[in-house]
């Protein structure tokens, strides 16, 4: 009985240990850059990382930078945003290691790119607003907690990466192991921009109780709340409330 309980617990430090060598490639999914027509690109020096991207609606006096989600690929927003904000220029610049940005993601890497990008545009601008989608979201509220922005959407977001992980890997000790937390809820009260913030219903992903631990941390600077009915993680947009809502949002 012994042996086997010292050959359990030797298995088990070896998944705790496999656990904390992978957790960026179980964190992060890059995904490669689509084709992409017809759009002007832009390139950002962010020290030591060159981020190229694009932007949608060129030349307006208010822009709106955008954080992606996961796995997903930013240029396939274009016409979205084309369509529906029309009035923004918008920035559509993959995190690094993502699309063909050379480098690694991390927590530190994607806060700093953000900023950089932030100073390299604001100057352009009448005013910047921020939307971060799922992953997306930890970038925006840090932004938004450090830099003077007018408005911040968030789609499917959390209160951290740390609790979401949690409940993906409650057998593990999780919060002894994971490097790259996102701690939005610790920030919320930094945030001084209007915030909107996007539920899809039937989310699978970012589990609702994640999301309600984020919104109790705001005070009155959170404007809106909107649950999309019918919608899951990743068709959120494809939802006519949620058009109408980031519309009305950023209106």
């Amino acid at each position: 009985m012994k042996t086997a309980l010292t050959s359990l617990l030797f298995i088990y430090v070896l998944c705790c240990l496999a656990v904390f060598l992978l957790q960026r490639k179980l964190l992060y999914f890059p995904q490669p850059a689509a084709a992409v027509a017809g759009v002007t690109e832009i390139q950002f020096d962010t020290r030591g990382a060159q981020l190229s991207g694009w932007i949608v609606n060129g030349q307006q006096p208010r822009a709106l930078l955008y954080y992606g989600g996961n796995a997903e690929q930013v240029e396939n927003n274009i016409q979205f945003f084309q369509q529906v904000l029309a009035g923004y220029s918008v920035y559509l610049v993959p995190y690094r290691g993502y699309g063909n940005n050379a480098g690694a993601p991390t927590e530190q890497a994607l806060y700093s790119d953000a900023l950089e990008i932030y100073e390299q545009i604001k100057n352009r601008h009448d005013s910047v607003s921020l939307m971060g989608r799922s992953l997306g979201s930890g970038v925006a509220t840090y932004v938004a907690a450090n830099r003077p922005v007018e408005k911040v959407i968030l789609v499917t977001p959390f209160d951290s990466v740390e609790n979401v992980a949690k409940g993906a890997y409650w057998m593990f000790p999780v919060s002894l192991l994971i490097k790259d937390k996102f701690q939005s809820y610790k920030r919320a009260d930094k945030i001084s921009a209007l915030t909107y913030i996007f539920i899809a219903e039937k989310d699978r992903i970012i589990p609702r109780a994640r999301t309600e631990q984020l919104i109790a941390q705001f005070g009155d600077q959170l404007a809106n709340v909107v649950v999309i009915d019918g919608a899951n993680h990743n068709d959120i947009s494809q939802y006519p409330d949620y058009v109408a809502g980031i519309q009305q949002a950023l209106e």
